[in-house]
């Protein structure tokens, strides 16, 4: 089979010839028909202390081409998409193991695609886990900084499904794709001073932020907009909580696949969310596995509002 291989460091990925894997007992073996690409990706690129080669990615979506002898939640050729977090997704099969809170998996309804499915499961997983963690309901008022992104554009939609108001931070040009989300007062960072211009807005302050962007440099000043007794939520880790304890504000540096939703049943939430027409996926654009590299480098620009995918 044909994998988008991460073999030396510094250098671009390259499309490799590398044998078909086999399911154990409790493993699904996937036929990739499209694969999600993430921020973690190149991330992992870079970052990672993995040893090489390994294949990039972890969102897919396709169909079961074979079984474990002990799997009994699939069957050959069922739909099914999810997180192959430790075999890789940049390919033309992965192996999953039938139940894993790290990697779960979920059937694909007849009704939704499988590019749409294959960007779910990762930025909506954290979206789903944010929107949670920050307790938002009906009335709230969430800051989602970062809100035309793969994960802020989920959160919002998901935020403005249970009845909260929703306020956006991103940059000017992105201001029309927010407000078809759903976002209610957009604050463009690259033109005014986003805690000044939401305090201007929310005079009594805001209930709770989920801060997709900034560093612990700049996420300090999110205290100034929160209200106390507020909720904050860090996706990369920048959050002190307890500097934000201090100020009456319950901060976390949320990890998803550490949460109840990275599972098949918020798989399967967000599934259903789509379904239903009460979110929707927008994907930017969509790339043969031959262009792995070219994906990366656009999810990394950061400029996108929306999903990139990979198609098999």
């Amino acid at each position: 089979m044909k994998a988008a291989l991460f073999e030396h460091r510094g250098k671009p990925v390259a499309i490799r010839d590398v044998p078909t894997p086999h399911p154990r007992e409790h493993e699904v073996l996937v036929r990739v028909v499209a694969a999600g690409v993430n921020p973690v990706d190149w991330k992992m690129r870079e970052r990672s202390e993995r040893r090489l080669p390994f294949v990039l990615g972890q969102d897919f979506a396709g169909v079961v081409v074979a079984t474990g002898e002990r799997v009994q939640r699939y069957d050959v050729g069922e739909r099914v998409f999810g997180v192959a977090r430790d075999h890789g997704a940049y390919a033309e099969f992965t192996l999953v193991p039938e139940d894993d809170p790290r990697q779960p998996i979920a059937k694909i309804p007849d009704d939704v695609g499988d590019a749409d499915a294959a960007a779910l499961p990762t930025a909506g997983l954290t979206a789903l886990a944010s929107i949670a963690a920050l307790g938002v309901k009906s009335g709230s008022r969430l800051l989602v900084v970062g809100a035309t992104g793969g994960v802020g554009g989920l959160a919002v939609q998901i935020a403005r499904d249970r009845g909260a108001q929703v306020a956006g931070v991103g940059r000017s040009d992105h201001q029309p794709f927010a407000q078809e989300l759903g976002v209610e007062r957009y604050v463009a960072y690259d033109r005014t001073d986003v805690a000044s211009a939401v305090k201007s807005a929310f005079p009594d302050g805001i209930d709770a932020v989920l801060d997709l962007v900034d560093g612990p440099d700049e996420i300090w000043r999110m205290s100034e907009v929160l209200k106390r007794g507020g909720s904050l939520v860090s996706t990369i880790g920048a959050a002190d909580e307890r500097w934000f304890a201090e100020r009456g504000i319950a901060a976390k540096n949320l990890v998803m696949n550490e949460t109840p939703q990275s599972s098949h049943a918020g798989l399967r939430q967000l599934v259903e969310l789509v379904e239903q027409g009460r979110i929707r996926v927008r994907i930017v654009a969509e790339h043969p596995l031959s262009e792995a590299e070219r994906a990366l480098e656009q999810s990394k620009a950061g400029t996108l509002t929306g999903k990139l995918v990979l198609t098999m």
